[in-house]
């Protein structure tokens, strides 16, 4: 019987120790996801921005024809 009670502590104390370090490696891991994800946030809206940019630049050095009564053609 004390056998198995100081096999049963052992294994207790071994599992509680890999619980243990595995929960500081989890929240770890997270705070370095959190930040990952956030920069690449940032860096997502840094390049919509450039490209946004770029299009309204592109955009206002286009002719845009009117539709109207320009006079060339033949009413009635």
């Amino acid at each position: 019987m004390l056998r198995l009670m100081c096999t049963l502590q052992i294994l207790a104390g071994t599992v509680r120790g890999r619980l243990n370090a595995h929960a500081g490696e989890k929240g770890a891991s997270t705070v370095e996801w959190v930040i990952i994800t956030g920069f690449l946030i940032a860096l997502a809206a840094l390049v919509g921005r450039v490209v946004y940019g770029l299009v309204q630049d592109a955009s206002s050095n286009l002719e845009v024809p009117t539709i109207g009564n320009n006079g060339g053609g033949d009413n009635g």
